[in-house]
């Protein structure tokens, strides 16, 4: 990685982190006032049936990979006659995978509706609106993920995180209006967000039209092609929303068992792990190009030097920001909330356990995709992360607290990170090996620090104890990750990004 690119590299990853910090405080705020608002019972309701927002919000940089893999792989071997074939091939795609979305989705919603959704009688029509409102949204993303692609694939993070600004502040105007609702406050929610997305979808068009020539829609058809990008597409597909619908299927098994009190809290947490986890889309988002094209021109070594390293530097921030919000969880989210749901304190901190597992999963998920063959990591990951559903289910009804479903994911998240592994070294002749020595080892002696402090925080009720716990615990695995996990040669790449500083005579 030449100096140039790790400086564009570096630019891009600023825009993209002025993009997370803006949306954290605005999503955060906005979340308080739509808690306010809606009211305990009616939050649960629309993080019950409306998480499939949540859900695809989260997945739509993963639809977004797809096209943006063989937009960058095209543009690794130069041939950027291709562009405009992938562009509309994308376009026919994702037009398929929404219209059997919409297919699957309200099957399954009206079965749920019908059988096991708990909640009161006189809100069920309500809910029922928002469902289908989350799942109109839903499917615009699915659309609006090809023109993410387009942007990612040319490296304007710049529009991409001014976008999302954009997209955040309509929201927080969303929840100011809820007070002056002229019809039930939920279904005025869920209406007003489906405009934003309509609205999102259509800037995004017109931007891309504008700036980028494969942009144009045209009846342009290559069977061997289609062939290729559809399969990849479905599997990314299929793997992606396997996890992301088992992640929701928790929800459910939870309103079954404790009702939308207990959906509440889980509703916190998943928004604040689903915010931590946009640091790490962040870096990978600005990786994923470099990477697939350093791939598709032949420059293996480079290719690995980034797995390396993104995987290394994902997994420190996600720590950085588990420590302070595990150990002052309470204290947090009081601050934030006023009004913290029952359970809301244990479920973010099981939910951040399980995001610190997968922090390394995106650098990992490149790799198959730089190879174009995802078939058998999807569905060895796919039936893994089934599991949680099939044994937190029968956790609860054994009487276990609430929390065992988390516990249940947290192993299966442990077993499918060394499946996974396993087949990138089978799949793709990727030194699985190497990784697990010089990235998953590693990592482990930083979660044992991290840890055992963990424990001596809870035996102190003092809030500045605990804040000075918290410090010492970010200070001692920055030491161990600088030292332990980062080579020679990583440590020398980072310090060189620092502006005016010469590191070459230092390292030695």
């Amino acid at each position: 990685m030449s100096g140039t690119t790790g400086k564009r590299l570096a630019k891009n990853t600023a825009f993209m982190y002025i993009r997370m910090f803006v949306l954290m405080v605005v999503s955060f705020y906005t979340s308080r006032i739509v808690l306010q608002q809606l009211g305990v019972d009616d939050y649960g309701i629309y993080n019950l049936v409306g998480s499939i927002v949540a859900m695809f919000a989260s997945l739509r940089t993963i639809f977004a990979s797809s096209t943006q893999r063989y937009l960058n792989y095209e543009m690794g071997q130069g041939n950027e006659q291709k562009l405009q074939l992938v562009f509309n091939l994308s376009i026919y795609i994702n037009l398929l995978i929404g219209i059997v979305f919409i297919l699957c989705v309200e099957g399954l919603g009206v079965w749920f509706f019908t059988h096991k959704i708990n909640v009161l009688p006189d809100r069920i029509h309500a809910a029922f609106i928002v469902f289908q409102c989350a799942t109109a949204i839903a499917a615009i993303s699915i659309i609006t993920s090809v023109f993410d692609a387009v942007i990612i694939a040319h490296e304007r993070m710049n529009f991409y995180a001014c976008i999302a600004i954009i997209e955040s502040v309509m929201k927080l105007g969303i929840a100011f209006l809820l007070s002056h609702a002229p019809i039930d406050k939920l279904v005025f929610y869920g209406l007003l967000l489906l405009g934003v997305a309509v609205v999102i979808l259509s800037v995004n068009f017109i931007y891309c039209k504008w700036h980028f020539q494969e942009v144009k829609l045209r009846l342009i058809w290559d069977k061997a092609y289609f062939k290729q990008m559809t399969q990849f597409a479905g599997w990314n597909f299929l793997g992606n929303t396997a996890y992301a619908v088992t992640q929701n299927g928790v929800n459910m098994i939870l309103n079954v068992f404790g009702g939308t009190v207990v959906n509440a809290a889980r509703g916190i947490a998943f928004q604040v792990s689903e915010m931590t986890k946009q640091f790490l889309i962040n870096i990978n988002t600005v990786m994923t190009p470099y990477s697939i094209q350093a791939y598709a021109g032949g420059k293996y070594d480079d290719f690995k030097k980034a797995v390396f390293i993104s995987s290394k530097i994902l997994f420190y921030i996600q720590l950085m920001l588990t420590i302070p919000l595990v150990y002052l969880t309470p204290w947090l989210l009081q601050l934030w909330l006023g009004e913290v749901p029952e359970y809301s304190v244990v479920f973010l901190q099981l939910t951040l356990c399980i995001t610190l597992i997968r922090s390394i999963h995106g650098p990992i998920d490149t790799i198959f995709k730089a190879k174009g063959d995802l078939k058998y990591y999807q569905i060895a990951e796919g039936l893994i992360l089934a599991l949680p559903l099939v044994l937190g289910y029968f956790v609860l009804k054994s009487g276990a607290p609430y929390a065992g479903i988390f516990v249940c994911c947290i192993i299966m998240e442990l077993v499918n990170l060394f499946a996974i592994l396993i087949l990138a070294q089978k799949v793709t002749g990727f030194d699985s090996m190497a990784y697990v020595r010089g990235v998953v080892l590693p990592a482990c002696l930083c979660v044992l620090c991290a840890g055992g402090l963990f424990y001596w925080d809870t035996q102190i009720a003092a809030l500045g104890q605990q804040i000075l716990i918290s410090l010492a615990s970010m200070a001692t695995c920055s030491a161990v990750w600088w030292w332990c996990i980062l080579n020679k040669e990583e440590r020398k790449h980072i310090l060189s990004l620092i502006p005016n500083r010469h590191v070459e005579h230092r390292e030695r």
